[in-house]
């Protein structure tokens, strides 16, 4: 991965019964978020690949990160960020543009451990009034959400760059 790599990403909000499913990496240092081996929890889904839309993107990683199928209810914004990976804060490794997107998976529900497709990708249902106490990146998802899952809320750009 090259210091001035852009990754334009497609990222699905997952919600049911007041949950939200998070990914992490099982690989990282542990955190004990709810007991599990996470250094920080992200939004499930992946990069856009060369003509590829970025609703079908987020299908496609949903289904290949989880097994499930999910379908697209809404656009809800996008965010811009740049971040460094855990205990490396002096190299910035990763610039990011998060196409955000709600999408629902019929069946499913927070009770349902979702199966490790891929070793760097995990899964954990978290109640969204505790998102505030994990470390979620970007971190102005934590504010964000829960205005973006209104359904009058528009869609807006946010960037953590000042």
């Amino acid at each position: 991965m090259n210091k001035n790599d852009i990754h334009v990403l497609s990222r699905a909000v997952i919600m049911i019964d007041d949950h939200i499913l998070l990914a992490y990496d099982p690989r990282s240092t542990p955190n004990h978020y709810y007991e599990l081996n996470a250094s920080f929890y992200y939004l499930p889904g992946g990069h856009i690949e060369f003509k590829e839309s970025a609703r079908q993107a987020v299908l496609r990683e949903i289904q290949e990160e989880t097994g499930y199928t999910a379908q697209y209810e809404r656009f809800l914004g996008v965010i811009e960020h740049a971040w460094n990976f855990p205990g490396d804060e002096a190299y910035c490794h990763t610039h990011e543009i998060n196409l955000i997107f709600k999408v629902h998976i019929s069946g499913l529900n927070p009770k349902i451990k979702i199966s490790q497709k891929e070793d760097h990708v995990a899964f954990h249902w978290i109640p969204l009034t505790e998102i505030n106490t994990i470390d979620l990146r970007p971190a102005p998802l934590k504010s964000l959400l829960p205005k973006w899952l209104d359904m009058n809320a528009a869609p807006e750009l946010v960037s953590t760059f000042p």
